[in-house]
């Protein structure tokens, strides 16, 4: 994707993450943790049902309201990071073999069937970690997390109004 501005966001959401561990974010189309390089990727397209999800996950489950799902996702990768060593490869292997079976079934799902296949997803032992992480961080930090968007959110700006026509 060469689109104007991307480089620029990276390097926001990379600097707003290095004190962390995080070797560099890269846009793409969803949020992850890449264990070999130590980065994450992060997407900025909305989508208000698996964000209020998300959301109504935090709130049930840690009694947390998110008022920044954008910031509260990238601190959840950010969590895959530092929850790393906690994870055992029986674990992890659980995990991945479960999120697999969750992306299959989500292929054909009503909503639902998906708002269930979510709360899985969002329960698995290493999604819940990850998230406990960022949710302590958020509850503990609030301050810094607003120093975050605020660096981030200059170049976030700038990208849609160079990229988003409608």
């Amino acid at each position: 994707m060469n689109v104007i501005g991307k480089r620029k966001l990276n390097n926001a959401v990379t600097r707003a993450l290095c004190g962390f561990g995080i070797s560099k974010a890269r846009l793409s189309d969803c949020y992850s943790y890449i264990f070999e390089d130590e980065s994450i990727t992060y997407k900025i397209t909305e989508n208000n049902v698996e964000d209020e999800m998300f959301k109504d996950f935090i709130r049930e489950r840690f009694d947390y309201e998110v008022t920044n799902p954008f910031m509260m996702s990238i601190l959840h990768e950010v969590g895959h990071h530092k929850a790393n060593e906690e994870i055992y490869d029986a674990i992890y292997d659980f995990c991945m073999s479960e999120k697999e079976r969750i992306s299959r079934e989500m292929q054909t799902a009503n909503a639902t069937r998906t708002r269930v296949l979510e709360y899985q997803y969002f329960n698995l032992p290493d999604e819940i970690m990850a998230t406990q992480w960022a949710v302590n961080y958020a509850k503990k930090y609030p301050t810094r997390i607003q120093r975050m968007w605020e660096d981030i959110q200059d170049a976030l700006t700038e990208f849609y109004k160079a990229n988003i026509t409608e």
